[in-house]
C-alpha cells in the first residue's frame, strides 16, 4: 500500500499536477489518521476486553469467598445457638438446686465456647489493589464495598468487644474459681459451692445474652452477603 502511494506521488510530482498533488497529500493524510484512529480503537477495544475479562473472573473470586462466608457463619450460627440452650438449661438447672449429673461438666464447657469470626476476603483485596472501579456496576460496586468494609468490620468488632467485656474480668476468675479442666469438661470443684454462687448464675446469664446478640448479628450479616452473591450472579450472567 505505501508503494502504490509512492508510485502515485512521484507521477504527480513528475507531471507537475501541483493540484491533483495537493489533493491527493490531503487524501494521504486523511487516510493516515483513518488508520492511527482505527489502530487506537482497536487498541482500546482489547484493553476493554482484557478489563472485563478480569472483571467477571474477580466477580467469582468472591462469589466464592462469600459462599465461604455464609458457610462459616452458619456454623457459627449453629454453635451459638446450641450454646445459648445449654446457657438457658443449666441458670434454670442451678436456680432450682437440681442435682448434678455428669453431663452437666460438659455443659459447662460448651456454655463457655465462643466461635470466631472468620471470613474470606482475597477476592475483595485483590479486587482493592487492582482497582475497585474495575467493577462498572456503581450499584453492586457500593454493596461490596459496604459489606467487605463496614457489615464485616462492624461484626467481628462487636464480637471482639462482647467477649472482652467479661471474659478476662469475670468469666475467667469464676472458671478458675469452681472448676477443673479435664479432657475438654469443666468438672465443678464443689458443686454445693456453684449452687449457691449467684456471681456465676449472672455471669451465665450475661454470656447467655451476648450469644443471642452475636447470633442475630451473624444472621443479619449473612442475609446482607446472600443478597450480594445474587447481585453479584444476576451480573455475570447478564456480562455472559
Amino acid at each position: 500500500m505505501i508503494t502504490i502511494f509512492r508510485k502515485i506521488r512521484k507521477t504527480l510530482i513528475e507531471s507537475d499536477a501541483s493540484g491533483k498533488y495537493s489533493v491527493y497529500a490531503v487524501g494521504e493524510v486523511f487516510l493516515l489518521v483513518i488508520g492511527i484512529l482505527i489502530a487506537l480503537q482497536i487498541n482500546n477495544w482489547n484493553e476493554e476486553k482484557q478489563k472485563n475479562k478480569r472483571e467477571l473472573l474477580l466477580l467469582n473470586e468472591l462469589v466464592g469467598n462469600l459462599e465461604t462466608n455464609v458457610l462459616n457463619l452458619n456454623m457459627d450460627i449453629e454453635v451459638q445457638m446450641r450454646s445459648a440452650d445449654v446457657i438457658d438449661f443449666l441458670i434454670e438447672h442451678l436456680d432450682n438446686q437440681k442435682p448434678y449429673f455428669d453431663s452437666m461438666a460438659y455443659f459447662f464447657s460448651m456454655s463457655d465456647f465462643a466461635p470466631d469470626v472468620i471470613l474470606a476476603s482475597s477476592a475483595f483485596e485483590t479486587l482493592k489493589s487492582s482497582g475497585l472501579e474495575l467493577i462498572k456496576s456503581p450499584p453492586l460496586r457500593t454493596e461490596i464495598i459496604n459489606l467487605f468494609e463496614v457489615t464485616y468490620p462492624y461484626l467481628l468488632q462487636e464480637t471482639k468487644r462482647l467477649e472482652d467485656q467479661v471474659w478476662p474480668a469475670v468469666v475467667v476468675p469464676m472458671i478458675q474459681k469452681h472448676f477443673r479442666e479435664e479432657k475438654n469438661k469443666y468438672i465443678p470443684v464443689n458443686y454445693d459451692a456453684l449452687l449457691n454462687d449467684i456471681e456465676f448464675t449472672n455471669m451465665l446469664s450475661k454470656r447467655g445474652r451476648m450469644r443471642k446478640s452475636s447470633t442475630e448479628q451473624k444472621r443479619e450479616s449473612k442475609a446482607k452477603t446472600e443478597r450480594i452473591i445474587d447481585l453479584i450472579k444476576e451480573e455475570i450472567e447478564r456480562r455472559t
